[in-house]
């Protein structure tokens, strides 16, 4: 007997399934999973859905090993020739670091597509049930070759690469990175964008573990190199800084970035602009192209946080500072 074709719905937490918590200011997690699958409109009467409980927390209690056991938890089940493909429900605040390690780290090509919501359980106009209901319905989908994890959000699809949350209350808080969007609802269907550029090549990763003490510095007028001292005294195996501009950080940062170099850790450099990306353009005193010269890895249009997730594969894989700028400039 042939079995059902599935989808698996994983939840791990977030505003999907919070409510108020009563004598005290503010919404928590709820344990309303049970009842968000319950009020989801019935699909395709020949494709069953999955839940799963992965647990249920705020998405800043999320670890980056967190991201990883659940994105190895979902590649094992898309291995599963019944499942089609792989939803999972998860907080907004720290979605786009969830799903580019689903990028990452899933080798599958089947659908893995990341949902939330902005507005609690039992908040008028609650997004959640229309957007995972929608985020099942693009499942189903022939997906664009090669565009690897998706988040849908608002009525639209987005590549994990280029993903980024733009507004912390809006309903419609996500944007994506200058490319335009993999696909969009009209009514109850959901249909692919017209056809886009060729996509940057996914860069798939297979690390046993990742490298958790990878630091994200944020660069601000006046910073010396005191927070990238700290870093080398707590053990930093790598570091991404978050400059201004095309990538450009005050002098006074410079030597610490330069010790850092010199005890074999790489240093990967972003910008906190959320388009057009890092590039060697200046070449004053912590200037990105004075940086680069130095041995500063740049990470193109990456923001910080996904940078830093790239760099914890990447160095569970291998501590080669050459190999490591392979990953990140020639992928």
């Amino acid at each position: 007997m042939t079995q059902q074709a599935e989808i698996v719905i994983f939840f791990t937490g977030g505003t999907i399934g919070m409510s108020p918590v009563e004598g005290k200011e503010g919404v928590a997690p709820g344990g309303n999973f049970d009842g968000l699958l319950n009020q989801l409109s019935p699909q395709e009467a020949d494709v069953a859905l999955r839940p799963v409980l992965w647990s249920d927390k705020p998405s800043p209690h999320m670890t980056p090993e967190d991201m990883f056991r659940l994105a190895r938890d979902v590649e094992a089940v898309l291995k599963e020739e019944s499942v089609l493909g792989a939803v999972v429900l998860h907080g907004t605040d720290t979605l786009v670091e969830t799903a580019y390690m689903c990028d990452l780290v899933i080798h599958s090509d089947k659908p893995v597509i990341l949902t939330g919501s902005m507005r609690y359980y039992s908040e008028a106009g609650y997004d959640g049930i229309r957007n995972l209901a929608n985020t099942v319905r693009a499942c189903l989908l022939p997906l664009p070759p090669g565009v690897g994890a998706c988040i849908l959000m608002t009525d639209r699809i987005f590549a994990a690469r280029e993903a980024v949350k733009v507004n912390s209350l809006n309903v419609d808080a996500f944007e994506s990175r200058e490319a335009g969007v993999v696909g969009y609802v009209a009514g109850e269907s959901v249909l692919l964008a017209r056809p886009r550029s060729t996509p940057t090549p996914r860069r798939k990763f297979a690390p046993a573990a990742i490298e958790p003490n990878v630091p994200l510095i944020t660069a601000y007028t006046g910073i010396d190199r005191k927070p990238l001292d700290h870093a080398i005294s707590e053990g930093a195996k790598g570091v991404v800084i978050e400059g201004f501009g095309a990538g450009n950080v005050p002098p006074a940062m410079v030597e610490g970035i330069e010790a850092c170099l010199e005890k074999g850790l790489p240093v990967v450099l972003a910008t906190r602009c959320i388009e057009g990306g890092v590039w060697p353009v200046y070449g004053y005193p912590g200037g990105g192209a004075d940086l680069h010269a130095k041995g500063v890895i740049l990470c193109g249009r990456l923001g910080g946080p996904k940078a830093r997730i790239r760099l914890m594969c990447a160095l569970g894989l291998t501590s080669d500072p050459d190999e490591i700028r392979k990953i990140f400039e020639e992928a």
